[in-house]
């Protein structure tokens, strides 16, 4: 079925069919309709969206209470050579910032004018996916790739009498998304070059972005360009990394995090400084912008062209368990309870095995036939994980000989005993006469550790988390160990495509707080302009009513504080 032969009614149908019972109701649903996945993801998001669902939802208007900005200035530029483009199709151009906000619009037919007006599609109003369900705007920016969005594919009712291109902004430097572009036309005068237009019209505001950088950031770029940067070298700065060949496998994400923070705190008495990075000394040169900001180039050793990248804290562990392994077939790993050690033992022999190992609980080996379930499994190259072994008594240890005992080291199955503290030392004394022992501290302490089972985690659902929001985790207490960070992930991912960057916006405020470093009135002003942000749906003047500030107070506390959209990495 074409998706210009839906009606409004039945697709909206589809959608409450969705909200009420999912996507697999009987009946009307999305499947049903043809929907394109990108449309049908949009709606699963918008309709479960914290605010409620609201199909009838007016944009909220967001005044400009500061001069344009360099984006801003640079979106109107790009927009009037493309309106002389497409002077004689009756189409509008648009550009929002990362809220969703349009920054920038041009329409040269005064009736689609009217049209948008009607439908407050203007400068300061918010057309994010969070607050009008799925749009070319907001959708484009969630998705992180390119959407057509026609008729009654809108969530908003207002909508339907429009067809909307879009396409993602991305930063030249960072590649984050800071915004979007969109062509907006009526439904019956759309046309499918729309959406190719968009994409062009989008890569050429991000051209022109990068044309504005300051001069010493270009000439930097300018450097990787065209090749005069020969040896390794790695530009890093709040918003991502750029580097030379061969230089960016150097710098794994846990280092990445850790060696800004390092580049941050070093007493910069001179441009030079030295540190280390895949285990060798490199040469540090600061670069400072016109505002004021700090880019680090970090230039490895020439000498040593084959330098191997820099081992993570994963890796080394898995290494460490490699070699206990060649010399027994079982293996204990200790840890405070919780801190990750049936997730580490997971994803050590997932690697080493390329399956999945057998998880069992240690009371559960008391079971009739369980030890010969095990042993089975070891008999077949399955290895075997036994959690929560500090629960078992000195009764349960022929139990657990047994199990031993079926593990051959000249196999590749191995058996992995993980336990928490043993206050009598019972179980560590004879853990220790079946193999030897991995020690891991708690979660807390370990840094590290948090941001490789943080990616690995993120692997698994197959998106990326970005430098701020590993920084931000790496900065926790993990009251609730490896199965609060597990199901932290799980909760960001829901509903996010394949592909995903996710951002330190989507963790819980006092992460955020704590990522930041804040203690005392700043902490309580953060929570307080948070929560104020959130009881006004993200409608910054009525957020200032709440708090009872001026706007201008606010947006200066927003930059201040990193609530502003720009998820960078913090200095």
């Amino acid at each position: 079925m074409s998706i210009d032969t839906y009606s409004a009614a039945s697709v909206r149908q589809a959608r409450e069919r969705l909200l009420e019972a999912g996507v697999g109701a009987h009946g009307l649903t999305p499947r049903t309709l043809n929907v394109p996945p990108v449309i049908e993801r949009s709606w699963r998001r918008s309709i479960t969206t914290g605010g409620g669902y609201d199909p009838t939802a007016t944009p909220a208007y967001h005044p400009f209470s500061e001069p344009a900005g360099r984006f801003q200035d640079t979106a109107e530029t790009v927009l009037a050579r493309w309106a002389e483009s497409l002077a004689d199709m009756r189409v509008a151009l648009l550009v929002s910032d990362r809220s969703g906000r349009i920054l920038a619009r041009k329409v040269g037919d005064p009736s689609h004018a009217r049209r948008l007006d009607k439908v407050s599609a203007a400068e300061g109003f918010e057309f994010s996916e969070s607050a009008l369900g799925t749009n070319g705007l907001g959708t484009a920016m969630e998705e992180r790739s390119a959407v057509f969005v026609r008729g009654a594919e809108h969530v908003n009712d207002r909508l339907q009498t429009l067809a909307c291109a879009g396409a993602p902004i991305h930063d030249p430097l960072s590649q984050r998304v800071i915004g979007s572009l969109a062509l907006a036309s009526p439904v019956g005068a759309s046309h499918p070059a729309m959406l190719a237009i968009a994409k062009q019209a989008a890569r050429d505001l991000q051209d022109a972005l990068l044309n504005t950088a300051p001069p010493e950031l270009q000439a930097l770029l300018a450097r990787f360009a065209d090749g005069t940067a020969r040896h390794r070298v790695l530009a890093i700065s709040r918003g991502g990394v750029l580097a030379s060949t061969g230089a960016l496998p150097m710098l794994s994400a846990e280092r990445h995090v850790t060696l800004w923070d390092e580049l941050q705190a070093h007493h910069w008495q001179g441009d030079v400084a030295s540190v280390l990075l895949a285990g060798r000394p490199s040469t540090a040169r600061r670069i400072v912008n016109r505002a004021g900001e700090s880019i680090y180039l970090v230039e490895l050793p020439e000498d040593e062209p084959t330098a191997a990248p820099e081992p993570t804290r994963l890796s080394r562990l898995a290494a460490h368990l490699d070699v206990l392994g060649r010399t027994s077939g079982c293996i204990a790993i200790h840890g405070p309870r919780d801190s990750g050690k049936t997730l580490l033992a997971q994803l050590w022999l997932r690697e080493r095995d390329r399956h999945d190992p057998v998880v069992i609980d240690a009371p559960a080996l008391r079971e009739p036939g369980a030890v010969a379930t095990a042993a089975h499994a070891l008999s077949t190259g399955t290895s075997v994980v036994v959690r929560s072994v500090e629960s078992l008594t000195d009764a349960d240890f022929p139990v657990l000989q047994q199990l031993a005992g079926a593990a051959d080291p000249i196999r590749s199955a191995r058996v992995v005993f993980c336990v928490a503290d043993d206050p009598t030392g019972v179980v560590f004394s004879y853990l220790g006469r079946l193999g030897p022992r991995l020690d891991l501290p708690a979660l807390r302490d370990d840094p590290d550790r948090v941001i490789g089972l943080a990616v690995r985690l993120a692997q698994e659902h197959s998106v990326t988390l970005s430098p701020a929001l590993l920084q931000a985790l790496s900065r926790w207490d993990w009251p609730g160990g490896a199965s609060e960070l597990r199901v932290l992930i799980a909760a960001m991912v829901a509903y996010r495509p394949v592909g995903t960057i996710l951002d330190v916006d989507l963790l819980p405020v006092e992460m955020r707080t704590r990522a930041r470093q804040l203690r005392g009135i700043a902490a309580s002003e953060y929570r307080a302009i948070d929560a104020a942000l959130r009881e006004a749906d993200g409608n910054r003047s009525r957020a200032a009513e709440i708090l009872g500030i001026g706007r201008t107070t606010l947006y200066r506390k927003l930059r201040a504080y990193g609530l502003d959209g720009q998820n960078t990495l913090i200095s």
